[in-house]
Order: structure tokens, then sequence, then C-alpha cells
């Protein structure tokens, strides 16, 4: 009799112990659960731009009054135009003008050339929501800086000036190097990976304003050149 008491409160011993591991199992998960959620709707507020690498890039810098370079991704069409020292875009989805032509902030001619404004135009883009950013080189008397513009299915618009404040190993350039953008609410934070994965961050300069660096020139008289060749 003994022996079957001992064995009875042996067992329910053992099963008070299990239902304890369980209900701290059970615990442990849903705070594992919430732990997920909560990183999941961080992560879910915040909207990444990868760099298109197969960025379709058309141009002719010929002799005469403009000069010219197409940008072409998927059923994306941002034609860029030079007439002497100013810079014009418009933007295009499915063939119809989104944006027609404004002033494009663009270093092209400051200790720099069309070539290099085509190679280091970069392309961010979001394939949820069909968004992205254009990166123009800027001017600089030292550190890496690009001029920041905001595309959707509805608009084109220039949104910031962003400057790297340091100097990257001088092989980060001539290797494999991808730019990414990051949004989170109204902040849009640009960055550089090498090949290595090491991040650089840009930071925001003083706003660029288009006004002042159009301002000087005939626009009506660019504006006939830009419609007469499309």
């Amino acid at each position: 009799m003994a022996c079957l008491i001992n064995v009875l409160y042996g067992c329910k011993k053992e099963t008070s112990k299990t239902e304890a591991i369980k209900k701290i199992d059970n615990n442990a998960i849903k705070k594992d659960s919430n732990a997920v959620k909560t990183g999941l709707s961080i992560e879910s507020g915040k909207m990444v731009y990868n760099e298109i690498k197969g960025l379709k890039k058309v141009s002719n810098y010929a002799d005469g009054p403009m000069q010219s370079l197409n940008l072409n991704f998927k059923n994306l069409a941002f034609k860029i135009r030079y007439i002497e020292d100013r810079a014009y875009i418009q933007y295009a989805v499915d063939g119809r003008i989104i944006q027609d032509w404004q002033f494009c902030n663009a270093n092209f001619y400051y200790d720099s050339s069309y070539e290099i404004m085509e190679k280091d135009s970069h392309l961010l883009y979001n394939g949820v929501d069909f968004s992205g950013f254009l990166l123009f080189p800027s001017f600089t008397e030292e550190y890496s800086t690009y001029f920041v513009y905001e595309f959707t299915d509805n608009k084109l618009q220039y949104v910031k000036d962003v400057i790297l404040n340091m100097t990257p190993p001088a092989e980060t350039w001539s290797n494999v190097h991808t730019f990414k953008a990051i949004r989170e609410k109204n902040a849009i934070q640009i960055s550089l990976t090498d090949n290595k994965g090491k991040e650089y961050r840009f930071e925001d300069r003083e706003r660029f304003s288009e006004n002042e660096s159009s301002g000087d020139h005939n626009l009506s008289n660019d504006l006939i050149l830009l419609n007469s060749k499309k």
C-alpha cells in the first residue's frame, strides 16, 4: 500500500512538474512571439530601396546645342538633357509623362563631365510601392556628395543633398559597391556598402535651391529646344 501511495505521489509530482514546464514554455513562446511581432512591426515601418544595377543608360554627347542621357528601368523612363551649364529632366511611366521638363540638379561640368555624371548616377527602387530615388553627383571640394530625387507613380521631386563626411579607401569606388536608401516615417537615410559589407552613411547637407541655380538663364528658350527634340 505504501508503495502504491509513493507511486501515485510520484506521478502526481511529475505531472505537476510537467505542467509547470509547459506553462513556462508557453510563456516563453508568447514572449518570443511578441518579440517577433514587435521586430516585424519595427521593420515594417521601414521602406528599403535597393540600387538597380541593371539600369539602362543611353547617351549622346556629340557636339551641338544639347546633349542627352536616358535612364530606363522596366516601365520607368527618365530623360536628362544638357544645355550649356544647365540640366533638365523629364519623367514618364508607361510612356505617359508624369513630370515634364524641370530643372535638374546635377554636376556634369564643375570638375566633372557628362561621362562622370552618367557613371555616377544611381537608381534606388522599391518594388512594393513602385517608388524610389535617383542620385546625381553634386558639387564638392573633398567628399562624395549627391543630389537626391524621389519618384513615385505620380511625381518626381528634388528632396535633398547628401554628403559622405569621410573619405573611404580608394578601392571602395573601383570595386563593386552598392547604394541603398531606407525611409522611416519622414526620414530618408542614404548609404553605401562596399564589397566587404562595410556600410558608409551619408549625412544631409543644407538644402540646395533649384530656383537659385536656374533663375539666371532663359528658361523659355531652353524649353523650345527641349520640346523640339524628343
